[in-house]
């Protein structure tokens, strides 16, 4: 019996999208900026996982932090998280089990790519 409902096997899987408003972005985007310029991130993506390292400084960890959380509001198809690795400052934004690609346009804003460092 066809109750209309779509078999499991045949659905496609939500898009990736942030949910950033229009009128957020370039705010976020100045926020993002000036962290960078004050704290010299140093970025990797490796299997699925971007790693962005940045120089400690005075509110470094507070600005990754709070940006880390607004980010985990809009763009909530990765994990972000931040944490403390000899004193520096460490954002990951890991992409979910068999979904790689889904951090990739994510590291490119942060100018890393597969295997790659950038400064």
């Amino acid at each position: 019996m066809d109750d209309g409902t779509p078999d499991l096997d045949q659905r496609t899987p939500l898009p990736v999208a942030c949910t950033l408003g229009p009128a957020d972005g370039p705010a976020r985007l100045l926020r993002w900026q000036r962290l960078h310029d004050t704290a010299a991130p140093v970025a990797r993506l490796h299997d699925g996982q971007l790693e962005v390292r940045y120089q400690p400084g005075p509110g470094v960890q507070e600005e990754l932090a709070d940006l880390a959380a607004a980010e985990q509001t809009c763009c909530s198809f990765v994990a972000w998280s931040v944490t403390e690795v000899q004193g520096h400052p460490i954002l990951r934004v890991t992409a979910p089990a068999g979904a790689t690609e889904a951090v990739t346009p994510i590291a490119a804003l942060f100018g890393a790519g597969p295997q790659t460092v950038s400064q």
